[in-house]
């Protein structure tokens, strides 16, 4: 799916649709966009609504576990599932990513 990286501002997260999948889009600013699963692995919690970003870790309120945004890993917190990451490509003002 394409986006346009001039539809995010620094720090929002939008959630969308791909291939039935609800996937979560994180913007950080520059060319810093992350996109994962919008579904806490723990509990299902939905991280659009419960999700907040602080540097480059996502934290689920639910059960407060962090997450890293580089590479999914369960930092602390309630389970040591990792969430699931998708590629991110950006040319000029459009996103790709990749959800198979």
């Amino acid at each position: 799916m394409r986006l346009k990286k001039s539809d995010f501002k620094v720090g929002e997260k939008k959630k969308i649709i791909i291939n039935g999948k609800d996937i979560l889009i994180i913007y950080l600013g520059g060319n810093n966009f992350y996109a994962l699963d919008s579904r806490c692995p723990h509990l299902g919690c939905d991280l659009s609504k419960v999700g907040v970003v602080i540097r480059e870790e996502l934290i689920c309120q639910c059960h407060f576990t962090h997450f890293s945004l580089k590479d999914g890993r369960a930092i602390k917190g309630a389970t040591k599932n990792p969430i699931k990451l998708y590629p991110v490509k950006i040319e000029g003002d459009e996103i790709e990513i990749e959800v198979k």
